[in-house]
């Protein structure tokens, strides 16, 4: 049996730290999809499975691999591989990891894409449509565009979305399946950080060692929701956050008061900061607040 740590981060959203392989890509055409927001944070789109059956999954950038609920894992013909012990800021407990055939987005889709089988019941919460969360083992395929304005993503088949688009390219680090990009921050001190991109998160998320080279001041305590219940946190504030050419003032940040089970660079940078974010995954670049290119 495989003891794995497992992060539920306090953002309504799990961050796990599995990162397998053996997953292919079919693309055939350019796709819009549609999303709703939950809880004003969580993307929650359409995807189709192997046997044409729809489900509602929360488009989640900052976690590793994709889950599912248990009680779709056999629509979705779920092969399981083994029974693993996960360990979370709150508890432990077994999840099946294995896979699934096929997973699509519009004319997109991924075969053999793998899974983790865990109970979604505290997300299911405040969705009762969500049955799963797709993360980084389906999404770093493609790149997309998301756009808040429209509640669209936008999957390009070639390079129609880049070409399009103006705006400052800033290189993500991939690491253990995760998009990291660089940045800035001033709060009472400044660090340089290394932040997740995070599509799962409202508010920045630091790890310990980041707020207290920021020194933050702890302005007051919060109970967040995560997908394993609920958890206390310190709340700060950052006067300044510079990400590439973007600044964004007196930005709400929550404080982890212990080191999580995962690496996660030096915390969270949520996307719905921003209008749009498109992501270049193939050429490992991401544009904040892009612009339509003038002809």
């Amino acid at each position: 049996m495989n003891i794995k740590p497992f992060l539920a981060i306090p953002v309504k959203i799990m961050i796990t730290c599995l990162a397998i392989g053996g997953a292919w890509l079919h693309l055939k055409a350019e796709s819009n999809l549609h999303f709703r927001l939950v809880d004003s944070t969580l993307i929650v789109v359409t995807l189709n499975a192997s046997r044409g059956d729809s489900f509602d999954f929360v488009f989640d950038t900052g976690t590793d691999t994709t889950v599912v609920d248990p009680s779709i894992a056999s629509r979705l013909s779920f092969v399981p591989a083994e029974r693993m012990r996960v360990v979370t800021l709150r508890n432990m407990n077994f999840v099946l990891r294995g896979t699934i055939p096929s997973l699509s987005a519009g004319p997109f889709h991924v075969d053999n894409v793998p899974v983790l089988v865990k109970d979604l019941a505290n997300m299911r919460k405040l969705d009762s449509h969500i049955v799963g969360i797709v993360g980084q083992s389906f999404l770093s395929h493609f790149n997309y565009l998301i756009d808040y304005r429209k509640h669209l993503v936008s999957i390009e088949s070639g390079n129609e979305i880049r070409d399009n688009t103006e705006g400052e390219h800033v290189e993500i680090e991939s690491t253990e399946n995760r998009m990291m990009v660089a940045s800035e921050a001033q709060s009472r001190g400044n660090a340089k950080l290394r932040l997740v991109l995070d599509s799962g998160t409202h508010s920045v998320v630091l790890l310990r060692a980041a707020s207290q080279g920021l020194s933050i001041p702890k302005q007051e305590t919060v109970l967040e929701e995560t997908s394993d219940g609920q958890v206390v946190l310190q709340k700060g504030r950052l006067q300044v956050l510079t990400v590439g050419s973007q600044k964004l003032h007196d930005i709400a940040a929550l404080l982890l008061p212990v080191e999580p089970p995962v690496r996660m660079g030096d915390g969270l940078l949520p996307m719905m900061l921003f209008r749009a974010v498109y992501v270049n995954n193939h050429e490992g670049f991401v544009i904040f607040n892009p612009r339509t290119r003038k002809e």
